[in-house]
């Protein structure tokens, strides 16, 4: 049985994918907000896609209590794939003043802190490797790892700045079934 694909914040429709979005529009099968996924139920979903959606919520709470709730709606041994502007990498940029020009540093700080196009567009927790790896680990994903592409969408996973890529690309699962021998299966 081949299982959904939900697309947080996808902006284009793709065959398998279900979209996700605070914005109504026309690609959007669902509208609502990311932290709240209560409409599907457990077990829904092979893989969560989410590209520069993280970095909306709060680190104090929220942060976590999402991954938690996207963890819920993955089958076992399910797929989040997840990239954030990458905080280390944006620092550098902002500070090599010799490289960048203050328009390109003034980009780069409206993706550290969001582009305030609308509501939604505002970014209240900088992520690097460190810190994501740490929330997704608190959160109960295991193999949890740093790629340098998710290879699903052309989005801002793949973003660049005068070549150099700014976001942070990760992989994590929830834990599969426990493995369960046949002899376990029949003791009391």
């Amino acid at each position: 049985m081949a299982h959904k694909k939900l697309h947080i914040g996808g902006k284009t429709r793709v065959d398998g994918w279900e979209i996700l979005d605070a914005i109504p529009a026309d690609h959007v099968d669902h509208v609502g907000n990311a932290n709240d996924l209560s409409r599907f139920p457990d077990d829904t979903f092979s893989e969560v896609y989410a590209s520069h959606v993280v970095e909306h919520f709060d680190y104090k709470d929220e942060l976590a209590n999402t991954l938690i709730e996207w963890r819920r709606v993955l089958i076992p041994g399910g797929t989040a794939l997840i990239s954030v502007p990458d905080l280390d990498t944006l620092c550098r940029i902002t500070l090599d003043k010799e490289t960048f020009s203050p328009a390109h540093r003034f980009d780069v700080m409206r993706m550290m802190f969001g582009g305030h196009i609308d509501k939604f567009d505002y970014h209240v927790v900088g992520l690097n490797e460190e810190f994501l790896t740490h929330f997704l680990s608190s959160c109960g994903y295991i193999n949890v790892r740093r790629v340098p592409d998710l290879n699903r969408f052309e989005d801002t996973s793949r973003l660049m700045v005068q070549g150099i890529p700014i976001s942070l690309n990760m992989i994590a699962e929830k834990p599969g079934l426990k493995a369960v021998s046949f002899g376990e299966l029949f003791r009391k």
